[in-house]
């Protein structure tokens, strides 16, 4: 379960931080512009995962909370509920149901590209091929593929974006043919956030287990 949700995870953060609610001729322009209009984003989702088959498998929905340079939020809703926190140097992975909190560096969490996205270092055309694709579904998509395969954990993640140029969803598929999509809802972009919202103090009473 956790190296499934930290595929995804670091996917989405390469979307999110790449991106931002900037008005744009084209989703590669938002692309790029993100490095200079985009600072913080808020937002719903809802995600779904996919086996080869087809099959839905899982089934989440939460609240996200990011603010460049690498710092980030995600509260997951439900029983399974997880919490994962970057205060923008250490990850925290809090796993309620097990009673367990994994911690450990940023950039060893999400992969070099990744952690070097959220920095902000504008390495899309090095380490991406990015085209745009035709509409669908009423909105304008790009695709990334990393240029050394499953480096990120994905080989293809294609990025919704609606007439606003406002990210809306996402469509990634792994090495296994697993499909897992995120769909975007009340986002928010450059809006104060709270500098509590990137800490995280385990509760009391729960494992922690530290990777440096």
């Amino acid at each position: 379960m956790t190296g499934l949700l930290w595929r995804w995870f670091t996917a989405f953060c390469v979307s999110l931080l790449l991106v931002g609610g900037a008005q744009a001729a084209s989703a590669v322009q938002d692309l790029h512009r993100f490095f200079q209009d985009t600072h913080t984003v808020t937002a719903d989702f809802s995600q779904e995962i996919a086996n080869a088959q087809g099959e839905i498998i899982k089934r989440a929905s939460g609240r996200l909370w990011i603010s460049r340079p690498g710092k980030f939020r995600w509260d997951y809703a439900g029983a399974d509920g997880q919490v994962i926190v970057s205060n923008g140097e250490r990850v925290w992975l809090y796993e309620p149901a097990l009673q367990q909190v994994t911690v450990q560096p940023l950039s060893k969490s999400l992969g070099s590209t990744p952690a070097a996205l959220i920095a902000g270092r504008d390495t899309l055309d090095r380490d991406f091929k990015v085209q745009t694709l035709p509409a669908k579904d009423g909105l304008q998509w790009v695709l990334l593929e990393p240029k050394d395969g499953q480096t990120q954990g994905f080989t293809a993640l294609r990025l919704g974006f609606d007439g606003r140029g406002q990210l809306r969803e996402m469509r990634m598929e792994d090495a296994f043919s697993q499909k897992t999509l995120l769909r975007f809802t009340k986002v928010r972009i450059n809006r104060p956030i709270a500098a509590h919202t990137f800490q995280f103090v385990p509760p009391k009473g729960v494992d922690v287990l530290s990777n440096p």
